[in-house]
């Protein structure tokens, strides 16, 4: 049996950086793939685990790569922290599109939404002069003061929504928040973004520890959850606090990762995070805790972490930042019962600011043989490459095989 493999790669193979993890628990978890980028500096790679947790994909990108996922479009999009931009991959390595902030904005890198009618969804951080001193006593003349602006554009990159929060946050309203003593005030921190089963947006505020619902064409408050400020009473839980990574699964039930930095001070026990799921009651503006996941280990991460309900009704959780403990992040997926069906924990100083699960992958050209194949397939992944391809087979395969790995000038890589 003589068989041809043609793989058509942009550069000769190239062995890249690749993360260092440890797969702790493997037990049926959801098949789709895991998409991650370990944080630097120095830069780290952006990677494609399959349910094994097998690299399959990983590639050292420099400054791109924050944010690396399948978004809704069904193509990768990742941010670049050089050009502060987002970019747009499809299955082929194209890059199909660049998205900036418009209007003289400048897009900040912790989340991104392109849409699957070509829209995008972007943010940029607002910093403006504010005289603090008109609010408190320990404030400045002529404090430094950070704002959100929300954009959406449409595929041409046109500004179709325009939303400012120095028109509906007052730091007034938040005097337990603010620490007015310093010039500097971080005030809405934006960590992530999503749209509600209506529409409407969601987005996280770390600094007030606030889910804010806004109306996507009035850009008019719908409600607040979370924070000094919630239109909700928490009915069977303790309030999260510094969260991250908001999603609306519908039916009024939402999804976060709760930091628990006040954790401690709010159950009288020790810090600790969380992944939990709220139903908000809107005619009697009451939240009930429904699901929550908590690490054995009791694990803290006062910064960055995701979470994401998988199609099967798995959750998979991203502990991003454990060095207080000399600890790299742990992913964690469970099952409907809280069985954890998979985890991984990556080497002390590899952190994860956001994971992913997607049924996804680069595309594979179809292999091209001599003689059929009986009984055996070959697959090739990921292909085009620009790394560290594999073959794989589910036979023992015996007889000559000749591999022909091509540019896509068609020139050889193979010297």
């Amino acid at each position: 049996m003589f068989l041809k493999l043609i793989l058509l790669l942009f550069i000769p193979l190239t062995i890249w950086a690749q993360p260092n993890y440890t797969v702790l628990t493997n037990n049926n978890p959801h098949p789709g793939n895991l998409f991650f980028h370990v944080g630097g500096p120095p830069s780290k790679p952006v990677n494609v685990l399959d349910a094994s947790g097998t690299i399959i994909y990983t590639e050292d990108m420099g400054l791109k790569g924050w944010g690396w996922k399948v978004s809704h479009n069904n193509q990768i999009t990742y941010f670049d922290r050089q050009s502060k931009g987002w970019f747009v991959m499809d299955s082929l390595e194209n890059i199909t599109d660049t998205v900036y902030c418009q209007n003289g904005y400048q897009a900040d890198n912790h989340d991104f939404l392109a849409l699957e009618n070509g829209n995008y969804v972007i943010f940029a951080y607002d910093e403006q002069a504010y005289a603090t001193d008109t609010i408190s006593p320990d404030g400045s003349p002529n404090a430094s003061v950070i704002g959100l602006v929300i954009q959406e554009l449409d595929a041409d990159h046109n500004v179709l929504f325009e939303w400012k929060s120095w028109d509906h946050f007052f730091m007034s309203n938040y005097p337990n928040n603010v620490n007015f003593n310093q010039n500097g005030i971080d005030f809405l921190h934006c960590n992530a973004i999503d749209i509600d089963e209506d529409g409407h947006f969601l987005i996280s505020n770390r600094t007030l520890s606030e889910i804010t619902k806004i109306h996507r064409t009035t850009g008019e408050i719908i409600w607040r959850f979370g924070g000094s400020q919630s239109d909700f009473e928490f009915a069977n839980d303790y309030p999260f606090s510094k969260q991250h990574c908001i999603k609306g699964l519908g039916d009024n039930h939402y999804l976060l990762f709760d930091n628990g930095n006040q954790s401690d001070i709010l159950t009288g026990g020790i810090k600790r995070s969380r992944g939990v799921e709220y139903v908000l009651d809107l005619n009697n503006y009451s939240a009930t805790k429904v699901w929550e996941y908590v690490h054995p280990d009791s694990l803290f991460t006062p910064s960055i972490g995701s979470i994401q309900r998988l199609d099967n009704g798995n959750t998979l959780i991203n502990f991003g930042n454990n060095q207080n403990i000399d600890r790299g992040s742990v992913v964690v997926e469970v099952d409907v019962n809280n069985n954890v069906v998979f985890e991984m924990e990556m080497d002390n100083g590899q952190n994860i600011y956001c994971a992913n699960k997607a049924n996804w992958n680069f595309y594979t050209e179809p292999v091209v043989s001599s003689k059929p194949l009986i009984n055996n397939t070959i697959k090739v992944y990921p292909n085009p490459s620009k790394s560290t391809f594999y073959i794989r087979g589910n036979e023992k395969i015996t007889d000559e095989i000749e591999i022909k790995i091509l540019s896509l000038s068609g020139e050889n890589c193979l010297y």
